[in-house]
């Protein structure tokens, strides 16, 4: 029977923790009482494991009762790292020493680790993501930049793979937990299992990746003034006919240096954080709005309708037309 144990701390969110719990005990059993009419036995077993075997709350003061403490799980072939509140702003260093050293012990014993969303962090402090790609949740961007640059982190995927032996599995953002789950049943057990789990729960694939879903980080910066009136301007004028020269002169720097500065600052070239305003700009109003798309385009500052198709599908993942069918208010919520 494949060993599974599932990492739980405070900071937890219950659906994800609860939500690999309960999926991951499918496999074998539902399936054959539903469609067969008969009982099966469970594929996997599952536990949750914390610091101490010690009955806790996880986020929302959602109670979580471990089978087994760190000191005492050394014999799993997955262990699963839910993610992790921690907020955007703040520094993640620090934090979850006890765990971190078991996951690298069991990591070298052989074990796979599978993250969902934030629980990369774990890893990444952990410094087993060192010269490593990775992926967490797209929110996640500017943490990893700053507090983890030597990851190379890829906001856009929902699965990555890295470590000896890809033993290092990464889900994007926080429903993603039903990609990793599903990969993980087909892996071990085989795609048979993971399609019945699929449609027991009415899972489906994030086949598009995270960008359809992200959204930019337009936090006005204050270490450096420049940047931030820059910012502010941009904010207000970002439609306009060359912008980006009318910053540069608004800095009076030159174009090398000031974009030197820009982009250490937003972590965007002051280019890309134009192209991603406006793309923003655009979402809101394919969501909200039945614009065409080409008075769309026009009304962020993209005369040419083709350029702005491509930009858009480069940095949204998806056609502006795609974009309104999957988020526009008329189709996302469903009518009464």
């Amino acid at each position: 029977m494949l060993k599974v144990d599932i990492l739980a701390v405070p900071e937890t969110s219950a659906s994800v923790l609860y939500g690999l719990y309960d999926t991951l005990m499918l496999p074998g059993t539902a399936w054959p009482r539903v469609v067969l009419g008969r009982p099966g036995e469970p594929l996997i077993q599952v536990r949750i494991v914390a610091r101490t075997q010690d009955n806790f709350s996880c986020r929302g003061n959602v109670p979580v009762s471990p089978h087994i403490s760190i000191t005492d799980a050394n014999s799993a072939d997955v262990i699963c790292v839910p993610n992790v509140t921690i907020p955007v702003d703040e520094n993640p260093h620090g934090r979850y020493a006890d765990e971190i050293r078991w996951l690298v012990r069991q990591y070298k014993k052989g074990a796979t680790i599978m993250t969902v969303c934030s629980g990369a962090l774990i890893l990444a402090e952990a410094k087993l993501l060192d010269g490593q790609a990775a992926t967490a949740h797209w929110a996640y961007r500017d943490m990893f930049r700053n507090y983890y640059p030597s990851v190379d982190f890829h906001p856009e995927r929902i699965l990555t793979f890295a470590g000896d032996a890809k033993k290092l599995v990464m889900a994007g953002g926080m429903s993603s937990w039903h990609d990793l789950a599903l990969y993980l049943i087909s892996k071990y057990l085989g795609a048979e299992h993971a399609v019945q789990v699929a449609k027991f729960y009415l899972m489906d694939s994030h086949k598009d990746g995270q960008l359809p879903y992200a959204a930019m980080s337009r936090t006005i910066q204050k270490e450096d003034q420049i940047v931030e009136q820059c910012q502010r301007w941009l904010a207000e004028h970002y439609h306009e006919a060359g912008a980006i020269q009318t910053m540069s002169e608004m800095s009076g720097l030159p174009r090398r240096t000031f974009s030197r500065r820009f982009k250490a600052c937003t972590g965007y070239s002051p280019q890309q954080y134009l192209q991603a305003v406006r793309v923003e700009e655009a979402k809101q109003l394919l969501e909200t709005s039945q614009v065409a798309i080409d008075d769309v385009a026009d009304q962020v500052g993209y005369g040419d309708e083709r350029a702005f198709r491509k930009i858009f599908k480069k940095m949204a993942g998806i056609t502006p037309s795609a974009y309104r069918k999957r988020f526009g208010a008329g189709h996302l919520i469903p009518a009464e």
